[in-house]
Formats: C-alpha cells, structure tokens, sequence
C-alpha cells in the first residue's frame, strides 16, 4: 500500500528514471555484434527535498517528527505535541483551561493518547496549557483519526501515541532547554554498540519565581509539576529489540485563604511502566508489550475544624502482542482494571458523611486478525475482525467488530472508503473538563452497557507539482450507542446514600463532517492550510428521544493554518492561526436576589453559543553553533499576538461595592502571553 510519503518517492523515481532514459548508454547492435560507447561528462538528477514535519499514510494516520517542533511557537517554553496535534484536520482546537482531544466529534474519553501503545490517563498539566508528554524524549508522534481496521484498541475515536525510533545513538547526545516556568533536559548514551540509555527530566519553578503574582487579597496560589521518563534499549541483532520505557509525572495545586482560613488541593498524577519487544525479519513483525500504568487524583479541602477528600483512579496491567506477516495481521490483548471511581468522604464534622464508592475490578480481552486482498495493482480491500470479552463482577460482556476499507491507488491519487463497528468498556465523566481533574473513570456494568459505534469514512489524497503539495479530502460519519453524562454536583455527596448509577444520564450521539487540507511539503516555507465542518449532536432525553443538543466541546466550523520557514541557517520562524465557532453553553435565563442571595433560571442545555475563538501564535528562533558544534537556540514566541478577547465561560459576579449583579464571559486574565527559551543540543 502506498503512503503519501512513498508515493512522493515513487513519483522522484519516476523522474529520475525519465531523465536518465533520455540519455545514450552502451548500445549493443544484434547484426554485427559491436558496440557503441558512449561517455558522458556529468548526469544531473533533480529532486525535492521533503521538509514537512508530518507524513500522511492511508487509514487517516499523520506521522509527526517531533524534531520539527522547535521551530513552532511555544507555550512558556513548552513545545507541546498534544497542542500541536489540534491544528491537524478533524481534530478540535481547545481554548485556554480546556484539557482533553476531541477527534472527529467525539469525547476525549473515546480517544487512547499513550506511550508506545500503553495508556495514559490524563494527560494535562497546568489547567491544560500543555501536556506531561516532554516532546524531547520522543522521536515522533503518532495520529490515527480511528480508520484502521482490526487495531487491538476498544476506543470509539482516535489514536495518539508517542514513539521512539528504535535505533542505537553512536555517541552521546542530547538537549537542554529553560522556559519561563520550567526547564527540561533529555540524554541519550551509548552502553554498548546495541544497548542505550535515554532520561529525560522536565520540573517547574512557578512559585520561586513567581510567588507574588500569584497571591491576592489573602489567597495564595502553589502550583509545581514534574515529568520523569527512562528508556533502556538492547538490540542483541538486527532483528529483535528489547525496550524498557518507565514514566511518572504529577501535578501539586494548592490555593490558601486566609480569610476563611481553608485550604484547598489536588494532586494527579501517572505512573508507567512497560516492557516491549520487537521482532522484524522476512516480512514477519511482531510487538509484545508487558505493562503496567495507573493514573490517581486526591482532590482535598480542609476548613478550621473539617476537612474534605474527594479521591479516585485507576490502575491497568495488561500484556499484548501484534504481528505483520505479509498481507495478514493478528493481535491479542487482556486488560486487569482496577478502578476507583470518584467518592468523597468528610472528617471532623458531627455527623461524618462517608460516601465511598466500591472499587471495581474487571477483565478486558481483544483478539484481533486481518487480511489484505489485492484485486490489482490499484485496488486493494482491507478486512478485518475483532473479538472482545469484558467481565465485571458478574457481568459479561463479549462483541465482534467487523471492518472493511476499499482503497485506490496510482502516483497521483489515492482513494478510500471503510466501515468498522467499535465497542468501548471504559466511561470517563464527571463535573467538568475545564482544566481540573474533576473527571474520573469508571466502566461498564449491570447497570451501564459498553458503548458502541458504526463508523463510515470516504477520504482522498491527490498530489500536484510532482509531490510538492498534497490535497486531502475526508468525510465521516459516526453513530454512537450508550453514551453517558454526568448530571451531579458535588452537594450528592453530602447524601451518605450516594449512588454513581444515579448519577448518570444514558443517551447516544452522531458525529458527523468533513475536513479539506493542503499541504505545502518541500521548500522553505512549509505548512498546511485546513478547514473542518464537525457536527456532535446528543440525544439524552428520554421522554423526547428525537430531540438533540450539540456536545460541550462542539466547534461548527474551524479554520487553521500552520506554517514554518526558513531565511537561512540561523533564522526560522513559525507561525500558527485558528478562527472556529464558539463551543455551547448552558445560558441564564434570569435571575435575581432573595435575601442577599441570587437566584437563577437556566435556559435549554448547551442552546447558547460563546463567541467565535481566534488565536493567532507566532515565533521566531535564532540557531548558532559554537566551537564544539554543538547547536544553540533561542525561542522568541507570542501567544494570541492579536490580543484576541476570547470568552473561557459565562459567570454571575455580584459587586461587594454597590451590591449589583453582572452576567457576563470570562476571559483569560493575561491577552498576549509572550515566551522566552533557550536550547542547547550535543
């Protein structure tokens, strides 16, 4: 199967081969058997050089070199790959404080973001601003819109996972880089000609800096993070690798009043581990992966003579393994969870309130296998098949997914058309996504049944200028089953007979849209421009179950354009932008006062629409290399260059002055949030 990538290849052989075919070589005459020389002074070949940082492969599958992200503007001198991979088609741009990825509608819940295939269950840092993913440890970055067929994952969207190239460095190497609030460093060591180490570190130093920023009117705010990973890597041959990858990182937030004399807190954080092998020979592939990673949240706040906890999480051990084999594929997967979903406990009252909600265990397996048939050269149909078994307590679950995609191929084009039925075992919900890891994860049950979606896909690719540019086209459509919101608040936890089901509002969902992206890969201006329709309609009224209401995170429309270029071999600037709808929002329909206290009545769920988001982000990096050559940089980069207003939510403030009352959005305290950092490469 060809990739855009390979087919930019093909089409520089085609040229090259052209060229050469217009010259005169050795000619042997068959009559009298002599032969004719000819000798040639020099043979030009002409081809483009590929600049782009990301290749596109059939299956709505992007592949981004982590390298190229230092020539695009930071976030206080972060190079983010969960903030980049929002400017891709099909993929939903977040505002500030808005934590997960939405990919063709769907939740973030729906997605799997992990390390080498392995889980990670939060990914956020800093109310969401950027990621726990430190982008120096990693080569690229993985991006599946979800039309694979047959992949080993019960997830109903996408795919982003971060990889390293799994290739023995020579000689030591690696990179120092110091932002604005914290610093990281990645090392990379030879142990042998097939053994490696590689560590990196990330922490931040927010409050030693910047402590008196963040105090005001008695409320002092501590904030501090940090991000470890390890890779140890053996290659006995050049067939089989072995690699260990460990990662901890986690999250301390803790606001002090004064004047209530209160305390309030959270920490988060996840811890990784996993053990990979693999096996490439003769056409034959194979990735096993032992792992173990777990994800837990202790929100907490204490007053003079209480105090309250709010803890939860989530643990997996599992084993998998995939294998390649010519047109065949197959995989094999079980999955331990061991989840505790959000409960809440309170000390020091006279009557305690102890609403602990059990842990629960449960079983998930996947068997998985494929095959490709090639009716021609052109014409190649994908069909696969998978098998699942989820067991909790003493509820059962099992489903098989069938999959198909139908694709054509030539030098210039490539066409596609799939269908694939998904099912999912795992829920996140809870009171908001806006920053804070206020969700948690439970899963299916007596009660709660496995989600489930029927997923269609057209998408094409055509390639102009003899690969220089790229065209995409993809539709989409997607029919969700047993979907789940969360309708409590945090005062159902005072009841000591709280009940999770309870909680839960059960409906389904559609998704559906399309995305157009060209693609600008060779030269020194790089970059894509692309535009999304996105529709996320759900439907949870049973009493009325025709009528819908968008998702919280739907955008209509989205605009974006990213683009890179390079004046020399020193300067390079970048450059991103994104114009999208407003997402939806509950909005008041009135209010007033009683007693000193306001009351509100609250309009139709999600009727009301902030204003449209804009943000343009740029960047300019200056490159150097010193005596040793080992490269310098310096990162100037300014976020929301426009000063852009853009609304986070709507919020009732009442004045202490004069006692009036205003309904109004909030915005993000600081316009154009500037970045300064300095990288050092050996």
């Amino acid at each position: 199967m060809l990739t855009g990538f390979s087919l930019m290849r093909k089409i520089r052989q085609y040229h090259i081969l052209f060229l050469l075919g217009t010259l005169s070589f050795p000619v042997h005459a068959q009559e009298n058997e002599s032969v004719l020389d000819i000798s040639l002074d020099s043979v030009n070949v002409e081809s483009y050089r590929y600049r782009s940082a990301i290749k596109t492969r059939n299956g709505g599958l992007t592949i981004w070199s982590l390298e190229e992200l230092s020539d695009l503007p930071q976030i206080l001198g972060n190079s983010d790959p969960i903030r980049y991979a929002q400017m891709l088609p099909g993929i939903q741009t977040n505002g500030e404080y808005r934590s997960g990825i939405n990919i063709e509608g769907c939740e973030s819940q729906h997605n799997l973001v992990s390390i080498e295939g392995v889980p990670i269950y939060n990914v956020n840092h800093l109310l969401g601003f950027f990621s726990t993913f430190n982008a120096s440890h990693y080569s690229v970055m993985s991006v599946s819109k979800g039309h694979e067929t047959a992949t080993l994952t019960n997830r109903l969207g996408g795919i982003l996972d971060m990889r390293q190239e799994r290739e023995i460095p020579d000689t030591l190497s690696g990179n120092v880089s110091v932002g604005l609030i914290s610093s990281q460093g990645t090392i990379r060591y030879p142990l042998g000609p097939k053994t490696s180490l590689a560590l990196s570190l990330r922490g931040s130093y927010i409050n030693l800096i910047y402590d008196r920023w963040l105090y005001a009117e008695g409320e002092q705010f501590n904030y501090s993070f940090y991000d470890a990973n390890l890779t140890f890597m053996h290659k006995p041959n050049r067939h089989n690798t072995l690699q260990l990858d460990l990662y901890s990182g986690q999250d301390n937030g803790n606001l002090t009043d004064d004047t209530y004399l209160s305390d309030a807190g959270s920490v988060w954080g996840n811890k990784m581990g996993a053990f990979h092998w693999f096996y490439d020979k003769s056409g034959l592939s194979i990735q096993s992966t032992l792992y173990s990673t777990s994800y837990k949240n202790s929100p907490a706040l204490t007053l003079q003579e209480m105090s309250f906890s709010l803890p939860s999480g989530i643990t997996d051990v599992g084993i998998r393994s995939n294998l390649n084999w010519n047109r065949w594929n197959g995989g094999i997967e079980a999955i331990w969870h061991d989840i505790q979903p959000q409960s809440f406990s309170a000390q020091g009252v006279e009557t305690a309130s102890d609403a602990t909600v059990k842990p629960r265990q449960a079983l998930e397996t996947t068997l998985s296998g494929g095959y490709d048939l090639y009716f021609t050269d052109n014409i190649d149909l994908a069909c696969g098949l998978k098998g699942s078994l989820f067991l909790q307590d003493r509820t059962r679950y099992y489903a098989v997914d069938p999959s198909v995609r139908l694709t054509y191929s030539n030098p210039a084009v490539i066409l596609s058309a799939s269908y694939a039925l998904r099912h999912q075992y795992l829920f996140q919900t809870g009171f908001s996504d806006f920053g804070l890891p206020t969700e948690f994860w439970t899963s299916a049950d007596d009660v709660t049944k496995p989600q489930y979606s029927h997923d269609f896909y057209i998408s094409g690719t055509g390639f102009l200028m003899n690969g220089m540019i790229s065209l995409s086209v993809d539709l989409f459509y997607h029919k969700l089953y047993n979907q789940i919101g969360y309708k409590g608040s945090i005062m159902d936890f005072a009841n000591t007979e709280y009940d999770l089901n309870s909680s839960l509002l059960h409906g389904n969902g559609t998704n559906y849209g399309f995305s157009v992206m060209a693609n600008k890969c060779s030269g020194d201006l790089v970059g894509w421009v692309a535009y999304t329709y996105t529709r996320a309609k759900r439907f949870f009224d049973p009493e009325h179950p025709d009528v819908s209401y968008p998702a919280s995170h739907e955008r209509p429309h989205e605009f974006k354009a990213v683009a890179t270029y390079g004046l020399n071999s020193h300067w390079h600037f970048g450059g991103t932008f994104v114009f999208a709808s407003g997402t939806p929002f509950t909005a008041a329909r009135y209010f007033y006062l009683m007693n000193g206290n306001v009351i509100m009545n609250y309009g139709e769920f999600n009727a009301a629409r902030l204003r449209p988001y804009m943000r343009t982000d740029i960047s300019a990096t200056y490159k150097w290399h010193d005596k040793r050559h080992n490269e310098n940089g310096i990162n100037l980069s300014l976020y929301n260059v426009s000063s852009r207003k853009n609304d986070l939510f709507y919020y009732l403030r009442k004045k202490q002055k004069d006692g009036t009352v205003a309904y109004r959005p909030l915005s993000f305290i600081i316009r154009v949030l500037p970045s300064i950092s300095y990288t050092y490469k050996f």
